[in-house]
């Protein structure tokens, strides 16, 4: 040890007597020092400013796909309640035809149709071209009488609306009453004498734009860091116009298209400060900098400390150790991955005989090499097909098929996903693949069975038609419901009036036969209002158990002089049938509108009508395809079918049977088949209909069988001739109603109390003494029928107050019942009726 030391001793005063000799090797260290310091803040610069620059462009890609996605969105929100917008023309267009261009009560329609489509500003109806009515007239006086045909500034659309019959959309512009707004304008075509179409006119819905944009929520844009604006293509420049902008303006914009009658509008999408922000760049930038100040510092002191011969030595002495070890790691590691090289392999196989999939290798000439072996024996037999192309197993179509998705795959580089179906033991299979490149010239073939998912989507799209066929009718039924409960009341004007006066004149009277003509008609319109109701769903009037064999042994004649005298009628009514709970009313609109809708398929050739009823169990087959069923109760169910002969259906008007205002017939309303499916879904019960053009049509529709007893014959009508005395208060926010009432209860004996609302009948009530009733009607201005009813049982809960409603009493009751209502009287009612009720004052 002591000789050890004398010699590294030795060796440094050699080193210290040679330094003057040798002054190149002290200037060596300090440029290798400089050079690994300069070396590596350039590789640390380049490193973190590689990774700085992957991070900056991710975050941009990252913020375009959003500002996307809400742009996509946004347009798509907006054209979905424009469309929704633009449809009240189509809407006021189907009023006026309905009316023949006399519309009457345009303004009491376009308020309820206002609250229908909340993006419209107004409605407008403009004969030949001029604007007659608007609404709401205020702050739009200045566009009634205006021709919107022969306007040379504004009449390009409505031009364009005559030429093509279709809906256009003009603006945005500034309108002549004032605001920016859009306009659509839809051609309404009547029928003439000669069954020819004539132009009407147009009906107009106006969409102010800062309105219509509020009631879509474009807030969910100006509510993010973005800057936006909406533009359209200029139709006469050609050129885009700019209509709405939030912010500042934009230079690279993430546009999305909106597409509107006769053109498109674009809504443009920018982050504020644009897509690169200069604050985060910088703060990159400061990043970069500290990173690869860091290093260098780190490598320059690194290189700078002394390097003596003994470290050198140590550090060569554990060099050679650790490679040693390294050695014996490496044998050591090359055993476990053989060892795991085995078992992955192993466990590689077993997965693959686990999965139902299909697994296979195939070269570009579309030959087998392998297939894995999978759980599944009825999707693919390896031994069959290894070796063989696919033109020797498949059809040529098929062939072709899997050849193009395997040189596609090849030609990209990348995974090709596809689905197909194959015959597979006489059942077809569908299959989503990944096609991907192996090599150069194979590829991994992955396919998966995916026919229950295929079967599962269909289904799913049968029930998503199936569910927006209800929603239409739900909300045509909800207009044709309200429209019949308004009619009612003026029905009720005609009815009362004509009443009252053919029995004051007396059948004597040169007037007598022209008042009884009033009364058929309104009997007629009351029909009218019936078949609405019943379409509504509403229409439900008096429920008890019916044997429908009976109804249709004593409907007989009645039908059979109420069809074609070539059309032969025919019943085949299975015996022991259930009863069924249903208004027999309804019950026979539904008989006779099938059976003379069957008369008029026949027309004037000779045929045959087929009356038929049966009984289906609860899970009979037939009820699970092709019904409108959906509020039909599970259970036992009793079918009426009626079938003909006659010219049949093609599928576009099968499609459109039960809409309402459809018809076939040049003097239809359109309302027949409509009514059917109201009081058919009003019961519970189903309908379908099979017909083929030329082959006849046959509807099916089932009701719920009950357990009840047929009820027995209906008590004999009051007497005629029955009066009463005192007060009776009459509420009623009609006038007409009023009046033509008041008239009725002076007939019968009493003073009527009259009172247009809730408020007012309440006062009355404590003004006047005596009362003998209360009449009632249901919907009324500040205070309904429901509240005054309320507050009249809180003052005298043993005052008689009979409810009076255009609406049925199966609908009103459950809202009054155990309140000590005293009775129920619908619109129009006549003075029968009317004593009918009061008698039970005794």
């Amino acid at each position: 040890m002591h000789l050890s030391k004398t010699r590294e001793i030795a060796t440094l005063n050699r080193a210290s007597q040679n330094h003057d000799a040798r002054p190149s090797r002290q200037s060596r260290p300090l440029r290798s020092v400089r050079s690994a310091t300069v070396g590596a803040l350039l590789v640390a610069l380049s490193f973190s400013g590689g990774s700085m620059w992957l991070f900056e462009s991710k975050r941009i890609q990252n913020q375009r796909q959003s500002v996307t996605e809400l742009a996509g969105q946004t347009s798509f929100e907006i054209q979905e309640h424009l469309n929704r917008s633009l449809s009240a023309t189509y809407a006021l267009a189907a009023v006026i035809r309905q009316e023949n261009g006399n519309l009457t009560n345009f303004q009491q329609l376009a308020r309820e149709m206002l609250q229908l489509y909340p993006g419209v500003s107004a409605l407008m109806i403009a004969p030949q071209g001029v604007i007659s009515q608007v609404v709401p007239i205020q702050g739009n006086e200045r566009a009634v009488g205006h021709n919107i045909l022969t306007d040379p500034k504004r009449n390009k659309e409505a031009l364009l609306a005559l030429y093509t019959r279709r809906l256009t959309l003009a603006g945005p512009f500034r309108l002549i009453q004032g605001g920016e707004a859009v306009v659509g304008r839809l051609p309404v075509y009547l029928h003439d004498a000669r069954g020819e179409q004539e132009f009407w006119g147009f009906s107009i819905a106006l969409i102010r734009i800062p309105v219509f944009l509020k009631e879509v929520g474009i807030k969910q844009i100006a509510g993010t860091p973005c800057n936006f604006e909406i533009s359209r293509l200029d139709p006469d420049q050609g050129g885009r116009v700019t209509f709405f902008r939030a912010g500042a303006a934009l230079s690279h914009p993430i546009n999305q298209k909106i597409e509107i009658p006769n053109g498109e509008w674009r809504l443009s999408v920018e982050p504020v400060g644009g897509w690169y922000q200069p604050r985060v760049i910088a703060a990159e930038v400061a990043v970069v900098l500290l990173f690869s100040g860091l290093v260098a510092l780190a490598v320059h002191r690194l290189a700078r400390q002394p390097l003596l011969m003994q470290q050198m030595v140590d550090e060569r002495t554990r060099e050679l150790s650790e490679t040693n070890l390294a050695l014996k790691a490496e044998v050591k590691d090359r055993e476990l991955a053989q060892e795991a090289l085995v078992a992955s392999e192993h466990k590689l196989r077993s997965i693959c005989a686990a999965l139902t999939d299909a697994i296979l290798i195939i070269n570009s000439q579309g030959r087998y090499l392998e297939i894995a072996s999978t759980s599944s024996g009825r999707l693919y037999r390896p031994a069959s097909m290894v070796g063989k192309t696919v033109f020797e197993i498949f059809t040529p179509e098929q062939a072709d098929f899997f050849l193009t998705t395997i040189r596609e795959a090849l030609a990209t580089g990348k995974t090709v996903p596809v689905d197909y179906s194959l015959e597979i033991a006489g059942e077809e299979v569908w299959f989503a693949a990944n096609v991907s490149p192996l090599s150069a010239d194979t590829v991994v073939w992955a396919a998966q069975d995916v026919t229950e998912r295929k079967m599962a989507e269909a289904e799913q799209h049968r029930l998503e038609e199936q569910l927006l066929h209800a929603q239409k009718l739900e909300s045509l039924g909800v207009l044709a419901g309200g429209i019949a409960h308004d009619f009612n009341n003026i029905l009720m004007a005609i009815i009362g009036n004509a009443d009252l006066a053919l029995m004051r004149v007396g059948e004597t009277s040169p007037a007598a036969k022209n008042l009884q003509q009033i009364e058929q008609a309104a009997a007629r319109a009351a029909d009218l209002t019936r078949q609405m109701l019943a379409y509504s769903g509403r229409g439900k009037f008096v429920v008890e158990a019916v044997d429908i064999n009976r109804l249709l042994t004593e409907m007989l004649h009645l039908l059979e002089v109420s069809i074609s005298k070539k059309a032969r009628l025919c019943l085949e009514l299975a015996g022991n049938l259930p009863p069924i709970e249903v208004d027999v009313t309804q019950l026979h609109q539904v008989v006779m509108n099938l059976v003379i809708n069957a008369s008029e398929a026949i027309g004037e050739k000779s045929g045959e009508i087929v009356v038929k009823t049966g009984l289906l169990p609860a899970e009979h087959p037939s009820l699970k395809e092709g019904w409108l069923a959906e509020n039909l109760v599970p259970g036992p169910c009793v079918f009426l079918e009626v079938s003909d002969t006659g010219c049949g259906m093609d599928p576009e008007t099968l499609a459109r049977i039960f809409d309402p205002f459809f018809t076939t017939k040049f003097t239809g309303r359109g309302l027949g088949m409509a009514a059917v499916l109201g009081i058919v879904r009003g019961h519970h019960g189903a309908i379908k209909v099979v017909s083929e053009p030329g082959g006849g049509s046959l509807f099916r529709v089932v009701l719920p069988a009950c357990a009840k007893q047929v009820g027995a014959e209906a008590p004999e009508a009051a007497d005629q001739e029955w009066r009463g005395t005192g007060k009776v208060l009459l509420v009623d926010d009609e006038e007409a109603v009023r009046k033509v009432a008041g008239e009725m209860l002076e007939e019968l004996g009493f003073i009527p109390v009259l009172a247009p609302d809730g408020r007012e009948a309440l006062e009355r009530y404590g003004c006047e003494a005596g009362l003998r009733c209360v009449i009632l009607d249901l919907t009324m201005p500040q205070m309904s029928g429901e509240e005054c009813f309320q507050e009249l049982r809180r003052l005298d809960p043993a005052l008689p107050v009979f409810l009076s409603s255009g609406y049925s009493e199966q609908e009103i009751a459950p809202r009054f019942s155990g309140c000590g209502l005293a009775g129920f009287i619908q619109k129009p009612y006549t003075l029968t009726a009317l004593r009918a009720q009061l008698r039970k004052l005794g």
